[in-house]
């Protein structure tokens, strides 16, 4: 864990944001990472770069062996074998108490277990959203300073797609080769 007024740097060991600071919060909702550290620098890339060449395939990341960051096409089959993006979110949040109230939808019928971690800004270096929202990075990058996110909604059972700088800290979640 490194502290969140830090900048994740390309050193051979993986670093991660534990929410205000405290490892507790990454035992209970992981860690969170900024975009370069989730690629684990592949093919050069930062986050204020983009990778060259550009990805293609599978990227491992911080990822174990066996183990990838989907990029949004695999987000995307993902919401679609679950139905629709407008109830995929409830499909895959945690019922465990972890959300805010209403954490509308939740069923968590897929077994995906999202959880509301939050995020760190890079701006000012502070946390938001524990309990409400949970930002998860994509491996698909949208300009060179910016990249996909998937998120959900404590007040909502849709699932949402954006761009996010790639210098804030976000959740990721691996998907099987």
């Amino acid at each position: 864990m490194i502290q969140g007024n830090k900048e994740q740097t390309n050193n051979g060991k993986v670093e991660k944001y534990c929410y205000e600071n405290k490892p507790l919060n990454c035992t209970i909702y992981g860690g969170m990472y900024q975009w370069a550290e989730a690629v684990q620098y592949q093919n050069g890339a930062s986050n204020t770069t983009s990778p060259n060449p550009a990805f293609s395939g599978n990227v491992r990341g911080i990822c174990p062996a066996g183990w990838h960051l989907p990029s949004d096409v695999e987000w995307d089959d993902l919401y679609s074998f679950l139905g629709d993006p407008d109830v995929s979110g409830g499909a895959l949040k945690s019922t465990k108490g972890l959300w805010e109230s209403p954490n509308t939808g939740a069923t968590n019928s897929s077994g995906f277990s999202a959880l509301p971690g939050g995020f760190r800004d890079y701006l000012n270096d502070r946390f938001y959203d524990i309990g409400k929202f949970a930002y998860f990075w994509s491996s698909s990058e949208a300009s060179s300073e910016s990249a996909s996110v998937n998120h959900f909604f404590y007040s909502s059972s849709s699932t949402y797609g954006n761009f996010y700088p790639k210098e804030d800290g976000l959740s990721v979640r691996c998907i099987q080769d």
